[in-house]
């Protein structure tokens, strides 16, 4: 029993269903298909090109993620412009504080600021802040019991009406009524405790027995209570208010305050300070100071010194993420020494922005910073703080350091010692950074065009304080600043405020030098520029070629599928005729057959 070849049916467009080569033996579906896989040769090959494109789209990605990386490493280390030098890891602090007791962390806690000065001070706390704090009698009453019930120590009824609650901050009027519980009094104080400053709570005694207890929100002085009856005598039944002999008016009663409501009192360097709170962050420009507790006649000693260490991480975050992206550069772009041929994995060899990225990136690392003059510092080059780069000949040819070469070799002990002896130098050898020899004139930002060098300022106010002319002098060439109010803007993006007398010409001079973290920075967010970065041009421009291939190969396949459809209708066709011959010869062959039989 003979079978069919399914393989061989054909389904035409207009569902006309065909078996391949019944007539003529010619399997003309296989036929058609190859003819068709050798026309679809350009369109395969143009899948191949997408593929390969979306390998080096995942591997350029990849390499401006860790761009972005090693630019936020670097964000810290440029010397980025901020009025409290937030931006700049060399100014970060440190506190410490000691005690001859030991007891220093107990009493006292000093956090700085990047814009604190280094320096030492030395504490006495003699009293901290409190919170002003009021207790009623005890009531015979429970916490939800109707206030008509009441009766206070001596026997007297609380009654009903109205009292004010308040502090500095403002105040407002409670309404008691018959049918208010000690909870009710508690909840419509602390209803309107952010305009009053005064918060209440309740206190079961015993059963039957109740307080009130009233508690100023803010600490000191200023957060003292004030309470007064307006119509009825509730506060004074519940035993907050007495008669005062000295003034004759109803007061808070001093037997019933729980705490004064203090300032604090201290000394630092021997002079008495008060303030109103123990969160202090008023006294010194830079530091926050909480009080804990008070022990007078016990000295803490507090230093404010420069964190080297988070100089130290910050620099080591470089090194990695410069490293992280060297080292991905390698791998993507690498070509066997022994056989001089690319690895199966290096899909970014011979793209150019990949190349212009390392190139710019090693320059800038192995080069010496940008400064008006050579007697600025005497660090020049990375190498000298103990970050040198690795050639290829040192990483050798084991599988761990085939990707090494170029990327940078730290000594930590030598990084160290540069710290702990040269902090400033070292910081400028990464930071952007302008000096002026006049207070008057800040600078307050730059951009990547600003360069090193001396900028000779001369500004003029009138007599209203409006700046009316300001020049500037560099290189030999002088120059018109822009101004807009108190700032001044040079053509190449430095911005300066000024702050100088009224009626008066000041001059001055501010000299700039570039460190390395500031030419990496500005390079990167150049590279990384979403309009016109090499990078997002060149994802965009390996993007936009997928998308004109894709194009190509669906005009192929359209084309092709009509062409399948031509030839095997003509196949079809063929086969039809082929089968029309047959049936005839056969119809011949039986009358042949029919007339040698009437013979």
């Amino acid at each position: 029993m003979s079978g069919v070849n399914l393989n061989n049916v054909y389904v035409g467009d207009n569902g006309r269903i065909q078996l391949s080569g019944l007539s003529s033996n010619i399997d003309f579906v296989d036929v058609v298909d190859q003819m068709m896989k050798a026309r679809r040769i350009p369109a395969d090959n143009l899948e191949k090109r997408i593929d390969a494109n979306d390998e080096k789209l995942t591997s350029l990605r990849e390499l401006q993620d860790l761009v972005k990386t090693l630019q936020g490493s670097i964000s810290t280390l440029y010397g980025a412009a901020s009025f409290d030098q937030s931006k700049n890891t060399f100014a970060s602090k440190q506190v410490f504080s000691t005690s001859a007791d030991g007891n220093a962390a107990n009493l006292i806690s000093v956090s700085a600021s990047n814009n604190a000065a280094t320096g030492s001070y030395k504490f006495v706390i003699d009293e901290i802040a409190s919170k002003h704090k009021v207790g009623t009698d005890t009531i015979s009453m429970n916490p939800d019991d109707d206030i008509s019930t009441a009766l206070n120590s001596s026997g007297t009824a609380i009654g009903t009406g109205s009292f004010t609650v308040g502090s500095s901050k403002g105040s407002v009027q409670i309404d008691v009524s018959a049918t208010d519980s000690l909870k009710d009094i508690r909840d419509k104080i602390n209803t309107v405790t952010g305009t009053t400053g005064v918060q209440a709570s309740v206190v079961k005694v015993a059963d039957g027995q109740s307080t009130i207890i009233l508690t100023s929100t803010d600490e000191g002085s200023t957060g003292r209570m004030t309470l007064s009856d307006d119509t009825g005598n509730v506060l004074e039944n519940l035993g907050v208010l007495a008669l005062d002999s000295g003034t004759g008016t109803m007061q808070i009663d001093p037997a019933k305050e729980i705490n004064a409501g203090n300032d604090a009192k201290f000394t630092m360097d021997g002079v008495s300070i008060t303030r109103s709170s123990n969160d202090i962050d008023d006294l010194v420009d830079g530091l926050s100071i909480s009080l804990y507790d008070a022990e007078p006649g016990t000295t803490i000693n507090v230093e404010v010194e420069q964190d080297l260490t988070a100089a130290k991480s910050a620099i080591l975050g470089f090194v990695d993420a410069y490293n992280a992206v060297k080292s991905y550069i390698n791998e993507k772009t690498y070509v066997d020494p022994q056989t001089n041929k690319a690895a199966e994995g290096s899909v970014l060899l011979g793209n150019s922005a990949v190349k212009s990225i390392e190139t710019s990136l090693q320059q800038i690392v192995g080069s010496t910073p940008f400064r008006a003059s050579s007697n600025d510092s005497d660090l020049a080059v990375l190498a000298q703080i103990g970050i040198s780069l690795t050639s290829a000949a040192s990483t050798g040819g084991s599988e761990d350091t085939k990707y090494s070469s170029g990327t940078l070799e730290l000594d930590e002990t030598k990084l160290n010692e540069m710290l702990i002896n040269n902090v400033d130098e070292v910081a400028e050898l990464f930071n952007f950074k302008a000096t002026s020899d006049n207070p008057a004139l800040t600078m307050t930002s730059f951009n990547g065009n600003t360069g090193a060098g001396e900028y000779a300022f001369s500004v003029t106010k009138d007599a209203a304080g409006t700046i009316t002319s300001a020049t500037y002098t560099l290189n030999g060439e002088t120059k018109n600043a822009t101004i807009n109010g108190s700032s001044l803007s040079t053509a190449d993006g430095m911005k300066i405020f000024y702050n100088g007398a009224a009626g008066a010409t000041e001059t001055a001079t501010i000299k700039t030098s570039v460190g390395l973290g500031a030419r990496l920075q500005f390079a990167m967010q150049d590279m990384l520029d979403s309009e016109e970065g090499s990078l997002p041009q060149e994802i965009k421009s390996v993007e936009t070629q997928n998308t004109t291939f894709g194009e190509k190969i669906d005009r192929i396949d359209t084309r092709i599928a009509g062409q399948r459809e031509v030839m095997m209708n003509k196949f079809i066709n063929m086969e039809q005729a082929l089968a029309r011959i047959k049936n005839v010869q056969s119809s011949l062959d039986e009358l042949m057959a029919a007339g040698k039989s009437d013979s």
